[in-house]
């Protein structure tokens, strides 16, 4: 079994991210992201994320032409 790929998110894409938020509520995070309340956390902290996950969330944000 190999160790999952970690990838970072660009903290400018995280503070847009942020900004569309209207709270910090899980269904609110998971509503607009698709992601969970951890991986958030992870996001704000700065730290990084396993690679699946970053690359569907950009995709995610891409279509919803938030980057």
């Amino acid at each position: 079994m190999s160790t999952p790929r970690l990838t970072q998110v660009e903290p400018a894409v995280v503070h847009k991210m942020a900004s569309v938020l209207k709270s910090q509520k899980p269904e609110v995070i998971q509503n607009h992201f698709g992601i969970g309340l951890n991986t958030w956390v992870k996001l704000r902290e700065g730290k990084a994320i396993r690679h699946s996950v970053a690359v569907r969330l950009l995709q995610r944000l891409q279509r919803d032409q938030l980057i």
